[in-house]
């Protein structure tokens, strides 16, 4: 098969299905093929550790960047952790109170949430799937990035304005934005574990399907888009596979020559 190839992985709607809630048999046994062969397997993805589920830690990933960059595992060996400053709680708390803004504060060990801000859709499901779930907690919490649910709130751009020298933002749609701490993305995990592991970036290979995926695909030398993927990344890939129900993690790797 070549020169080991290092491979980096979105989970959702790339590897897990939000058709199925489920990953793909095809998924599954291409990822392990994939590690058979020699190549490095990584997830890279918006999610924090603790939203990681054991259907995840199950295909044997041989490390994970979590929170857009902002954490880094190798081999259960933490390489890199960036926590948001204590100093900065209350100007983001202030801020989402200020606004009437739901947001999920989201770590390593858990995710914060206001107790008192109305349950929504997103919160019903991640207590459902037994997610560490905790309230706001100015002394013990511990969280790399946030997501924000706001719907039609109008101040949504005065609180980012607000947090710009600490947060970058990425605008998902439907009344969605994930925020980040400044020189941090997918894409900055990508090469930080390039340098650590002294690759050759053409042999380097992202697969996503979303707009938080863009700094990822364009990190790489081989950027693959998943068919069921934003219309908008694929004049940005190397290759648009098939729909993610439609084995397109498996035909990707096949067209690359990753497995047979």
């Amino acid at each position: 098969m070549g020169k080991r190839k290092v491979l980096f992985f979105d989970i959702d709607e790339t590897l897990l299905s939000h058709k199925t809630f489920a990953i793909p048999e095809s998924t599954k046994n291409a990822l392990r093929k994939a590690k058979e062969n020699g190549h490095l397997i990584f997830i890279n993805t918006g999610r924090t550790k603790s939203l990681i589920g054991d259907d995840i830690k199950e295909l044997g990933f041989d490390g994970y960047v979590c929170g857009c960059g902002t954490y880094i595992e190798v081999n259960n060996k933490v390489l890199y952790n960036n926590i948001v400053n204590k100093e900065n709680y209350n100007i983001i708390l202030d801020g989402l109170k200020k606004y009437k803004l739901n947001c999920v504060l989201e770590g390593e060990e858990a995710i914060y949430v206001d107790e008192n801000a109305e349950d929504d859709f997103l919160l019903s499901n991640l207590r459902k799937q037994n997610y560490p779930v905790e309230p706001y907690d100015l002394e013990n919490m511990k969280f790399n990035k946030m997501f924000i649910r706001y719907d039609d709130n109008k101040y949504i751009d005065s609180f980012c304005e607000d947090i710009k020298d600490i947060f970058d933002y990425i605008d998902h749609g439907k009344g969605t934005r994930e925020l980040v701490p400044i020189g941090h993305s997918k894409g900055s995990g990508i090469d930080f574990l390039v340098k650590y592991f002294n690759v050759d970036i053409e042999d380097t290979f992202a697969f996503g399907d979303s707009n938080n995926d863009i700094p990822m695909l364009e990190h790489v030398k081989n950027s693959i888009v998943m068919g069921n993927g934003n219309p908008e990344l694929f004049e940005k890939a190397t290759f648009v596979t098939k729909h993610i129900d439609e084995d397109g993690i498996e035909h990707a790797m096949k067209h690359f020559n990753i497995i047979e």
